[in-house]
């Protein structure tokens, strides 16, 4: 071996065993690090083969250290802090400054994610962020971006993707209109706002709470946002996902009328270009500071049943 050769192993695996150390749980480690318990558990595993040595003592559904692992987290911790501290005074210098490319579908841009970007940014001040809309199919190979978000009724393809939620739809509309609404047959006598990308989504949520469309009264609209500002305007009655009219329900702009339960086919996802089989956990920083922060601010959107992987 030369002089200076580091033997280090890797450092997702090291991750895994500080979070899952300190808190002596591998599923409160997976919640710290957005993977899952089996994630985590594969971490520690692959960790131990390098080693050649039980780093957690697993008994009884009870997790605790082995001698040989509380003396590596002594000295994993440590070093994983000085690391942390480096990354963090040589990213926060003046003028060392990264691009961020993203593309994220319309209306999530105009009406959500643009309001909260300032928050993003004050945590990342050395990050450049690119921000452009579409809801085309994306290829990595051929539209240079980072990272992307789509909606779709199946997952996504050759890329990395990450679902970050189901879209649960609320019926909605202004307060004036509302007063008309006190039972699902008065639906039939409203104007009803259509997506005109997803017509549907109309004929699915009214088979979900057993009621017959007979109205005739549509106006189309392309994209969420539009749909929501109609409805705020008292056009009509849309289905709106509540992430994206929090701020408006909250100001009594708008209203649900009749409280109603749907899932729609769409989810929304995040995607990534794809890494080699042996790096498909190393994603750029820039990315992950990304991804780490949506899905903090859609926690409150999540289903237990949404997936990290």
């Amino acid at each position: 071996m030369k002089m200076n050769q580091l033997i280090l192993p890797p450092l997702n695996a090291l991750r895994a065993f500080e979070s899952a150390a300190r808190h002596l749980s591998f599923t409160r480690a997976g919640n710290e690090l957005f993977v899952t318990h089996g994630a985590i558990s594969k971490q520690i595993k692959t960790l131990e083969s390098y080693l050649d040595v039980s780093l957690f003592n697993r008994q009884h559904k009870q997790l605790s250290l082995t001698p040989e692992g509380e003396r590596y987290l002594r000295h994993i911790s440590s070093a994983l802090q000085s690391i942390s501290q480096a990354t963090e005074e040589l990213r926060s210098q003046p003028g060392i400054a990264q691009a961020l490319s993203i593309n994220v579908l319309p209306s999530l841009t105009i009406n959500w994610l643009i309001p909260r970007l300032e928050e993003f940014k004050a945590r990342h001040p050395h990050l450049y962020v690119d921000l452009s809309i579409g809801d085309f199919q994306v290829d990595f190979k051929r539209d240079k971006y980072d990272v992307a978000i789509r909606s779709a009724t199946v997952r996504p393809t050759h890329c990395h993707v990450l679902k970050l939620m189901d879209e649960d739809l609320c019926l909605v509309c202004a307060p004036q209109l509302a007063k008309q609404i006190d039972s699902l047959q008065d639906i039939n006598r409203q104007t009803l706002l259509k997506h005109t990308t997803r017509p549907e989504l109309w004929p699915l949520w009214a088979e979900k709470v057993g009621l017959k469309l007979t109205t005739d009264k549509m106006l189309g609209m392309e994209h969420f946002y539009m749909l929501s500002q109609a409805a705020v305007s008292g056009m009509g009655l849309a289905l709106i996902p509540r992430f994206f009219i929090e701020k408006e329900l909250a100001e009594d702009s708008l209203v649900i009328p009749l409280a109603t339960q749907f899932t729609s086919p769409y989810a929304y996802y995040v995607l990534t270009p794809n890494l080699p089989p042996s790096k498909q956990s190393e994603r750029p920083l820039k990315v992950q500071a990304f991804i780490d922060w949506l899905l903090e601010i859609f926690a409150p959107y999540r289903h237990q049943s949404d997936d990290l992987s």
